[in-house]
């Protein structure tokens, strides 16, 4: 006899699922290794390289079979391009209209009980998820990624008071149109309490990223490893490493940055400009080669530009760095800081402050082993208390009734 959480259907709506590598499939993977039954409405993959992925097309509305666990609805997709905000906006509208016009047709038929909206930018790929919930009845679930239009702000892509002022009044609209809101993280929760009227607001985390047979080996370097893995845009500011790493030519480091984004040609220019031997810039590389440089590594990097509302997030990264119990370093404030601080597992420097986030590498590849161990100890324990996959499940599962 099925429980209760297995009788319940979830619709997963989102822009960017897999192959894209996106946090959004460990969700569903999660979800449904938890007995739900999950189908996901997403567009086709085309990021972040900005065209379509081989063996895909722009105008494909099939349905593919994920590993045979549950199916993927794909809907017509304008790429996004590389560097142009115009075809980004373009992209984010197609997804918009297509998901809800291909939505309602190929899946008049299916009933669900939640449509869930994981809703990294944009916020308003969450009226697919409304539109559908009319359809439907059912209720409908916003898990915030990212808070609109602070972001917008933060990395200055829209700076005219009025247009900020209309995308705060649909921000708040659509918040106010779900059934459940999930932040994903505490102070995402505090900003929304304020934006919306009485709903259902649960501080809910993101899932560690699902490596298949994960197993931690020790690994003796010659060098100090320091890696970060991610995309690499705006919000991100790895320029600060790279300035750290000016400083930290005559020691024993080497610094390595997988991934890709609108970032990666200064990164580029930078590196070669100084000279910078100590750091490997690789571009983007499988998610099994990612897992392989992290079994490898000394410890783990992560960064925000300094901006209040983006120190907010709790970058998902963050999850899968605690989750191979690794000492992290951070050039970062908020939430990051804070969490850093409680696990004692790291050390983390204020945003953009290339001098002290040089000052914290150093110190960390100064620690003799003892001390590393137990910041590798205390990482992989604050896991398992904070940010354990099963753990995530049962609070969804908790709101779910």
């Amino acid at each position: 006899m099925k429980d209760k959480t297995q009788k319940q259907k979830i619709l997963f709506i989102c822009q960017n699922f897999w192959p894209e590598n996106f946090r959004s499939t460990d969700v569903v993977n999660n979800l449904v290794n938890n007995g739900y039954e999950v189908e996901v409405l997403t567009s086709n993959p085309n990021y972040p390289e900005g065209k379509i992925y081989k063996n895909y097309k722009w105008f494909n509305f099939k349905t593919d079979n994920y590993k045979k666990k549950f199916l993927v609805h794909r809907v017509p997709t304008v790429p996004r391009g590389r560097y142009s905000y115009l075809l980004i906006l373009i992209n984010y509208l197609a997804f918009i209209i297509f998901g809800i016009i291909f939505g309602i047709l190929k899946l008049k038929n299916k009933k669900f009980d939640y449509i869930l909206v994981f809703a990294s930018s944009p916020i308003f790929q969450s009226w697919v998820g409304y539109v559908l919930k009319k359809f439907k009845n059912a209720k409908l679930i916003i898990w915030v990624q990212d808070l609109w239009p602070e972001n917008l702000l933060a990395l200055n892509i829209i700076k005219n008071k009025f247009i900020i002022s209309i995308v705060n009044y649909f921000t708040n609209l659509t918040y106010n149109c779900s059934d459940i809101l999930l932040a994903q993280s505490n102070s995402f929760k505090k900003v929304l309490k304020k934006r919306v009227n009485k709903k259902k607001i649960y501080y809910v985390p993101n899932y560690a990223e699902i490596f298949e047979n994960k197993k931690h080996k020790k690994v003796k370097n010659k060098k100090f490893i320091l890696i970060y893995a991610g995309n690499i845009g705006r919000a991100q500011k790895l320029l600060t490493l790279l300035k750290s790493a000016r400083k930290l030519k005559s020691e024993k480091i080497k610094i390595k940055i997988f991934g890709d984004g609108t970032e990666l040609k200064n990164l580029k220019k930078y590196k070669k400009k100084y000279k910078l031997d100590n750091v490997i810039i690789y571009g983007k590389i499988s998610k099994e080669k990612v897992y392989k440089e992290y079994i490898k590594s000394d410890a783990l990097f992560l960064s925000l530009v300094n901006n209040k509302y983006l120190n907010y997030t709790i970058p998902a990264k963050l999850q899968t760095y605690f989750s191979f119990g690794k000492p992290i370093i951070a050039s970062a404030s908020g939430e990051i800081k804070r969490i850093l601080e409680e696990s004692n597992s790291g050390f983390c420097s204020r945003p953009e402050n290339e001098h002290l986030l040089y000052k914290n590498i150093l110190k960390l590849i100064n620690l003799n082993n003892k001390n590393l161990n137990k910041l590798s100890k205390n990482s992989e324990l604050y896991f398992k208390n904070n940010f354990d996959n099963k753990m995530i499940t049962n609070s969804i599962s908790k709101i779910l009734i």
